[in-house]
Formats: C-alpha cells, structure tokens, sequence
C-alpha cells in the first residue's frame, strides 16, 4: 500500500512538473514571439516610414531620403563634446583623417522647440549619424546618434553660424532668400565677413569671423541640397586642439544624364571643322543668341584616330568625355539647327576645332583632370609656350588666361568648375575667329574687347590650326630624321 501511494505521489509530482514546464515554455514562447512581432512591426514601420515620407516643396524632389550619404574625413582636430538643445551633454565623439561621418535621412518633422538660434524652420530633416574612426585602415564606428535634427547636427558640428545653421541639408525653393539670409548673417552674436558664391551645380556659403574665432565653408549641390564639402574652425575654447573638420561627400559626381547648354554671347569669323587627317567635314557657324548643347555619352580612352604627333599635355592614360554634340544659330523667328551636329565625338576634338584650349592644355567641355588642381595648375603653366598663361581660383571655379601676342595671335581665357571640371564660360580669339559662350544660368566675367583683326591676316580659323598642326608635324620629321642620321653615323 505504501508503495503504491509513493508511486502514486511520484507520477503527481512528475506530473506537476511537466505541467509546469509546459506552461513555463508557453510563456518563453509567448514573450519571444511578442519581441519577434514587436521588432518586425518596428522596422516595418521606420521601413516604410522612410520609403514613403513625402519631401517637403521648399526641399528638392532629387533627394533620395533611402540612401546612405558617406563623408570621407581629410581634416579632424580636437574634440567634438555633443550637446543637447537641454545644453546636457551626449556623447564626446572623435573621428580622424581616412575616418567617415555617415547620414541617413529619417524624414521631415517639427523643429525642436529650444533650438532658438537657428533661422530655419519646420519642417526640419532629421537623420541617424554616425561617426567613424579610422584605425590603421580598419573603419570602427565611434558613435551613432539617432533621428537628431539638421539644426542639432549643424549646432554641434559647426555647420553654419550665427542664425544660418544649414548642416547638411538647404531647402531649394528660393535662392535669392537664401543667399539674402546667408548674407544678413554677418552680423550679430559673431560678426564677421560672408561671402557667397554660385555655379551651375553648386552654392557655398564662406564666413570668416572678424576676432577670428571661426573660420566655415559649406558647397552644397543645387539640383539636392545636399553638403557636398565642408571646412570648418573653431579656436580653442573647451579643448586646447581647438575643432578643426574637412569632410567631402563621397556620393557625388557630375550628371552624364542631363543636357547641358551654352548660350552664345559672342560669334565672329567662319569655322570649318575637319577630320584627324585634314579631311573637311563641314562648315558651321553660330550668332549672340544661339547655342549649343552637350550631352555626354560616357569616358573613354584618347581618340584612336588621333595622330601620335599630336600635342597633348594629358597623360595618355586618362579616360576622356566623349559626347554629343550640336550648334545652332539664332533665327528671327526662333533656333535654326542644328547648324552643326556629331555623335559620340572627342572632348579634345570639339576643343581643337572650337579653340576651347591652347597648345596642349586642350581641356575643351570637361577638363581631363579636376581631382588634383595643383597637377592641373602645373600642366597649364608648362603648355603656355609660347604665350603666358594665368591662373585665378575662387572656391567654387578656376579660370585659365592665355595670351600669346604676334604670330598667330592667340588669348584663350576659360573657366572650370571645381569638383566636376565642368566647362563654365569661354573666351576664345584665333585671329580673325571669335567665340564667346556661358553654360545657362552662369554669369561671365566682364572681359575687354579682343583686338580688332587687321586686314592682312588670314581669313578662317581653321587654317591656323592646321599651320599649328603643320608646324609640329614638320618638327616631328625633322626630329626622326636626325635621328636616323645620328644611328647612320
């Protein structure tokens, strides 16, 4: 009888105990699968939260909020001490040269409350931020803030000042307001000197505080709104090393997609456009008031027709822009054209036949290099022989002047766009030929009147191109044949 009570008491208990396991492992299971449904419907949420956020109008419709903006770090001094619009502090955040600062749109939401000294309103871009660390060639993240506002962002990183707190993001709809706001911020808390500048793809904002305290440059790209390039300093204040930043996006290059235009402010002279070998192709010519349009149809490698004598100051290594190309000419009752057109040409061939370039240094509709300006400078100066070449830089653009006075006169003044290479204006005299051009919404440099063409010279600009072409030729054979003399003897 005991026994079986005991063996009774046994199956109970082991019971009791399956039971309560059971119930126990209903539970785990309950609460995993509440965290599991909890995290799915979490990241739908911010997924299609941010695949379907509407950008404000104020804000470019080019900008992707679902892409990932990487910023490569040239310049980091000191220590960046990240504080709260509570002025509670967050986070003591570092990067490095080779280290990144990496930004992800959240979307568009209200403008915190206490961030009072910023001019700009609601709606504001918020974002996650992420500061990496480059450690002997391994990137390490140093700390991510999430869903921060632009103004807090800009606030803390130095990307603006006084009221013009822009960051990382400038609304687009109106850019006489922005420049008028950007400039009546030169006084104030820290008074100081703004400059503004403007290009096709890009604006920049440049304050130099007058104690020196502060020193920030911000490019942002036009078609996005986006911060493209930034510098930025501060003296010491909390940290001996003072703050020092240099950051350029990584996600940015020039459009091949759009159809860039050039209005034609100046046209004299005939032009004809011949093949590598001389063969005439065409006549063309233009008027103030016509154009011409490039669309570019990809980079590749120098013109396989183009002669091995020919003058070339680029290494022969550099992918070139090839494009489409055509001029037209201003007619009473609207364009006529396209007076000219080619398809899938050489940027060096449209430079030679048009003059946009001189001697070697043919940079034409895109410069061959833009990446190193220093190399760039270099190649300019050593092409200008004969002739004196000058060179002039402002933030956003670098101008080429070349003057060669008797001979074949020639001055051939261009300027580029930094970052892109993009051709902006040009100003070229060939004796009796003249052209004159501006890409849209660029405005020209006030230049004097070339000289006025004497009677005795030649009456087309082609045929001095082929005399240059001539003359080096003829050097060339001259140059073979001492040295077949020098191996004769």
């Amino acid at each position: 009888m005991l026994g079986e009570i005991k063996f009774c008491n046994l199956i109970n208990t082991r019971s009791m105990i399956g039971n309560f396991n059971m119930r126990k492992n209903k539970v785990i299971s309950i609460i995993f699968s509440s965290l599991l449904l909890i995290t799915s419907i979490d990241f739908i949420v911010i997924t299609t939260s941010r695949a379907d956020h509407e950008i404000p109008a104020n804000y470019s419709q080019n900008l992707n909020l679902n892409t990932t903006y990487v910023y490569n770090v040239t310049q980091f001094g000191g220590d960046l001490n990240w504080i709260g619009f509570d002025w509670a502090s967050k986070y003591n955040l570092s990067t490095n040269f080779g280290g990144q600062i990496i930004v992800n749109f959240t979307g568009f939401y209200d403008k915190d409350s206490n961030d009072v000294f910023n001019l700009f309103g609601s709606p504001m871009p918020y974002m996650n931020l992420e500061f990496v660390k480059n450690d002997f060639g391994t990137l390490i993240s140093n700390h991510t803030f999430y869903n921060v506002s632009n103004g807090e962002a800009a606030f803390n990183m130095l990307l603006g000042y006084n009221a013009f707190q822009s960051g990382f993001l400038i609304a687009l709809n109106n850019f006489t307001e922005l420049k008028e706001l950007a400039l009546a911020q030169d006084s104030g808390f820290m008074p100081g000197t703004v400059s503004v500048e403007e290009t096709y793809n890009f604006i920049s904002f440049d304050f130099r505080q007058d104690s020196g305290a502060q020193n920030t440059t911000l490019i942002y790209d036009k078609a996005t709104g986006l911060l493209i390039w930034a510098y930025t300093e501060m003296i010491p204040i909390t940290n001996p090393l003072g703050y020092k930043l240099e950051m350029s996006l990584t996600n940015y290059s020039l459009d091949l997609d759009t159809l860039y235009v050039y209005d034609i402010l100046k046209f004299e002279g005939s032009a004809f456009w011949y093949d590598w070998d001389f063969n005439y192709i065409d006549t063309w010519t233009t008027n103030p008031g016509g154009f011409v349009t490039i669309n570019f149809t990809g980079f590749y490698p120098r013109d396989v027709n183009e002669p091995n004598w020919s003058l070339d100051a680029f290494s022969l290594d550099i992918m070139r822009a090839w494009f489409d190309i055509e001029i037209f000419y201003k007619g009473y009752f609207g364009p006529i054209g396209p007076i000219i057109s080619f398809t899938n040409i050489s940027n060096r061939e449209a430079a030679l036949q048009m003059g946009i370039g001189f001697l070697g240094f043919q940079t034409g509709f895109l410069s061959p290099i833009i990446d190193n300006i220093t190399l760039l400078n270099e190649i300019a100066l050593n092409s200008a022989n004969p002739g004196e070449v000058s060179i002039k830089e402002t933030e956003l653009t670098i101008g080429f002047y070349y003057d060669q006075i008797g001979g074949f006169e020639q001055s051939t003044h261009l300027i580029y766009e930094k970052r892109t290479g993009l051709l902006l204006w040009a100003s070229t005299y060939i004796n009796p030929y003249i052209l004159e051009m501006s890409i849209e919404e660029f405005t020209p440099p006030q230049i004097e009147n070339p000289p006025e063409q004497p009677d005795n010279q030649i009456d087309s600009f082609p045929m001095i191109v082929i005399l240059a072409f001539f003359g080096v030729s003829i050097a060339f054979i001259i140059m073979n044949l001492k040295r077949r003399i020098k191996s004769d003897l």
